[in-house]
């Protein structure tokens, strides 16, 4: 199996790498088809076998044309119930804002979102067996009812995950930012600042934010960000150039696997404790493992492509 690998930083020098080192594993936009739903099974017993600390799927539970009925949304909780590790779901564009599509079912996008909620986050814990405990920002701010934002922290390491998806992160007509954007993204920005408010009080050694949507880096260094990203861009930046500590966004959207530096100040400067992670996706199957030593070191991280050793039944 080919592998990439590509050291984060988090203090001066590089640790030796020891007994209580753990990982968790990074996968996204799968499964899309038939096939790979199929093929699913094998890849994540593979990430399992690997004993990660837990799984994260940076959202699109199915393709884009794919139907947001009911049955989908079951079979999808009852696969990653499956796994025989924690794993962590947020939620992507094709599985609620993109489900008004003749070809989804014709679905209120909001409808499916609730629905998606109780499906998936009924309760403060994640998916997997065994399950682990997490916080849900319903809980913590009952104003904001957003169970899908979730955090959790392991060894100096804050995890939060955030409702900003594809599709322009149903941001709506450019004039007129939709309700449901608005209501949202506020609740995303304040769960992001206090993300990085607990690692400032904590001391943590490493922040790391996930969600579905690719934000267009590139067109947003060229002082033409795509609208529903632009804020929340803004905002991003502003809290890791205020901090000391590195920072790692994961998402997928694209399918276009990449690990790099891809934030810059204003003045075009790359901010290089910023590292950006995308996931594999269909037609690509694949994940990524991030390594952390159990005090200050380094994150190590390695991109595993998958293929199935034999064709899906």
């Amino acid at each position: 199996m080919r592998r990439g690998l590509f050291a984060l930083l988090l203090a001066a020098s590089m640790s030796v790498a020891t007994a209580a080192d753990w990982h968790f594993s990074i996968i996204g936009d799968t499964p899309y088809t038939d096939a790979e739903r199929k093929l699913l099974p094998a890849m994540l017993a593979q990430i399992a076998q690997r004993q990660p600390a837990f799984i994260i799927h940076a959202g699109d539970i199915k393709s884009g044309g794919q139907r947001c009925d009911d049955a989908m949304y079951h079979d999808r909780r009852a696969l990653f119930d499956a796994v025989a590790a924690p794993l962590i779901y947020t939620p992507g564009d094709n599985e609620w804002t993109d489900c008004h599509r003749t070809s989804n079912g014709g679905y209120a996008p909001v409808e499916r979102l609730d629905f998606l909620r109780h499906v998936f986050f009924a309760q403060p814990r994640s998916l997997g067996t065994p399950s682990m405990a997490v916080e849900r920002q319903s809980d913590a701010t009952p104003a904001a009812p957003y169970p899908e934002n979730l955090r959790w922290a392991r060894d100096g390491v804050v995890f939060a995950t955030l409702n900003v998806t594809g599709s322009n992160n149903n941001f709506g007509k450019a004039d007129a930012p939709s309700h449901e954007y608005r209501q949202r993204h506020a609740a995303n920005l304040a769960w992001m600042a206090d993300a990085f408010a607990r690692t400032k009080a904590s001391g943590a050694r490493l922040i790391v934010l996930a969600m579905q949507g690719d934000p267009h880096f590139k067109v947003y260094a060229a002082g033409k960000p795509t609208p529903g990203f632009a804020d929340f861009l803004d905002r991003l930046r502003a809290h890791v150039l205020a901090t000391d500590r590195p920072v790692i966004l994961i998402h997928g959207d694209s399918h276009n696997h990449k690990i790099d530096h891809p934030l810059k100040d204003a003045q075009g400067r790359v901010i290089d404790r910023f590292t950006r992670i995308e996931t594999y996706g269909a037609p690509f199957m694949g994940w990524v493992e991030v390594r952390l030593a159990d005090d200050t070191g380094a994150a190590q991280i390695s991109a595993h492509p998958w293929a199935p050793s034999s064709p899906a039944p």
